[in-house]
C-alpha cells in the first residue's frame, strides 16, 4: 500500500514536469512550420518579382500567387489562434488581479479593526489590562487573547504584504499579455492586407489568361496531372492512419509520444450517405463528370477521378460527413484542396478553395463551412472527389439527386 502511494505520489509529481515539456515541444514545432511558411511565401515572392510583366502572364505565376494565398490563410489562421490564447490568459489574470484585490480589501478591513482595537485601548497599559481583573482565569484568557491578536495581526500583514506584491506581478503580466495581443492583432491586420493584394493580383491575372485559349488548354492540362498527386496524398494519409492506429495500441501510460486519440467509430456511418449526401455547395451544376471526359473543342481527354461542380460566384464549401480535416494542402492546377478523413477509411477531396476556415486536426461536422469556391480561368469550379481507402468514387452516385 505505501509502495503504492508512492508511485502515485511520483506520477502526480512528474505530471506537470510531461505535460509542461509536450506543450514545449508543441510550441517549438508550431514555430517552425510557421517560419518554414513564411520562407516560403518569402521565396514565392522572389521568383515573381524576378520576372518581366510578359512572364509574369502564365499559369505557373497563377498557381504561384494561388499558393501564395494558401500559405498567408494558413498564417492568418495561426494568428487567430493565438489571439485567441492571448485574449483566454488576459481573461484569466484580470480574474486573478479582481481575486487579489478582494483579498487586498478583506485583509484591509481586518488589520483596520485591529487598528481601531488599539486606539481604543491606547490609554491601558498591557500590564494593567492583563491585571485588571477579577480573577486569574480571567487574566489567562486576557493574555491569550492578547497573544492571539498580536499573531493574527503578523499573519495579516504579511498576507496583505504578499497580496500587494502579488497583485504588482499580476498587474506586469496583464500589461505584457495586452502588449503581446496588440502585436498579434498589428502581424494579424499585416497579412489580411498581404492577402488582399494577392487577390487583387491574382483577379487581374485571370482576366489577363483568360484571353489565351492556349493558357486554359494548360491550366485543364495541369488538372489531369494533379489527380496523380491527389492519390499520393490519399496514400500518404493511409500510411500515417495505420501508423497512428499502431502507436495508440502500443502507447504506455506516462509515454511522450503526442499522438491524437480521435476514434472515428463513433463518427457519423459515412455508409449510410449513399444516394442521400447533402452537396457540397447550395447550388451548382456538374460541368465535368467522373472518369474520362473529352473536350472536342480543345481536343483533350481527361481523367477525373471526382466531378468538377461550377457555381455563380463565391459560394461557401460545406463539408459532407463529420470527419477529422487531414490535410490542408496545395497542388498545380486545383491550387488549394482540403481533404477531410471519415469513418470506414472514407475520405473527401474539396479542391479550388479559397477562404480556408479550418485547420488540420479540426473536427467537423456535416455543414460545416469549410472555405469558398476559388475562381479559376474557368470560372468558380469546385472539384470533389470521394475515396475509400485507395479507391476512388463516382460522387454522382453518393450524392442526393437534384
Amino acid at each position: 500500500m505505501v509502495k503504492l502511494s508512492r508511485y502515485i505520489t511520483l506520477i502526480l509529481f512528474l505530471l506537470p514536469i510531461t505535460v509542461f515539456l509536450q506543450t514545449a515541444d508543441s510550441i517549438k514545432q508550431k514555430n517552425i512550420e510557421l517560419s518554414n511558411i513564411k520562407n516560403e511565401i518569402t521565396v514565392l515572392e522572389k521568383e515573381l518579382k524576378s520576372k518581366t510583366k510578359k512572364e509574369r502572364e502564365s499559369i505557373q505565376t497563377l498557381e504561384k500567387i494561388n499558393k501564395q494565398k494558401l500559405l498567408l490563410n494558413k498564417l492568418i489562421s495561426n494568428l487567430i489562434d493565438e489571439e485567441k490564447t492571448k485574449s483566454n490568459e488576459i481573461e484569466d489574470t484580470e480574474i486573478l488581479i479582481k481575486t487579489v484585490e478582494e483579498r487586498i480589501k478583506l485583509l484591509m478591513d481586518k488589520y483596520s479593526s485591529y487598528v481601531v482595537w488599539v486606539y481604543k485601548n491606547r490609554g491601558l497599559s498591557i500590564y494593567r489590562f492583563l491585571l485588571d481583573t477579577d480573577s486569574f482565569n480571567k487574566t489567562i484568557k486576557r493574555y491569550r487573547y492578547l497573544r492571539f491578536i498580536s499573531d493574527q495581526n503578523k499573519k495579516t500583514l504579511d498576507q496583505l504584504n504578499r497580496s500587494k506584491e502579488e497583485l504588482t506581478l499580476l498587474k506586469k503580466q496583464l500589461e505584457k499579455e495586452r502588449s503581446e495581443k496588440e502585436i498579434i492583432l498589428s502581424r494579424k491586420q499585416n497579412e489580411q492586407l498581404l492577402l488582399n493584394g494577392k487577390e487583387k493580383e491574382r483577379k487581374e491575372l485571370i482576366e489577363t489568361l483568360r484571353k489565351d485559349q492556349k493558357m486554359i488548354t494548360a491550366e485543364i492540362e495541369s488538372k489531369r496531372q494533379a489527380e496523380i498527386l491527389i492519390k499520393n496524398i490519399i496514400a500518404r494519409l493511409i500510411e500515417e492512419e495505420r501508423s497512428r492506429k499502431a502507436k495508440l495500441l502500443e502507447k504506455k501510460p506516462g509515454d511522450k509520444i503526442s499522438v491524437p486519440t480521435y476514434d472515428y467509430s463513433n463518427f457519423q456511418n459515412f455508409v449510410v450517405l449513399k444516394g442521400e449526401m447533402t452537396w457540397p455547395v447550395n447550388d451548382g451544376k456538374i460541368v465535368r463528370k467522373f472518369g474520362e471526359n473529352k473536350n472536342e473543342r480543345l481536343k483533350t481527354v481527361t481523367l477525373n477521378y471526382g466531378i468538377d461542380i461550377s457555381v455563380k460566384g463565391n459560394q461557401n464549401v460545406y463539408a459532407v460527413a463529420e470527419g477529422i480535416v487531414s490535410a490542408i494542402d496545395w497542388i498545380p492546377g486545383y491550387g488549394s484542396i482540403i481533404i477531410i478523413t471519415h469513418r470506414d477509411e472514407f475520405r473527401t477531396v474539396y479542391g479550388h478553395i479559397s477562404n480556408i476556415t479550418v485547420e488540420e486536426g479540426d473536427r467537423v461536422a456535416a455543414g460545416k463551412v469549410i472555405g469558398i469556391v476559388n475562381e479559376s480561368l474557368e470560372g468558380n469550379i469546385l472539384h470533389f472527389e470521394i475515396w475509400n481507402e485507395r479507391n476512388y468514387q463516382n460522387p454522382e452516385v453518393w450524392l442526393v439527386r437534384k
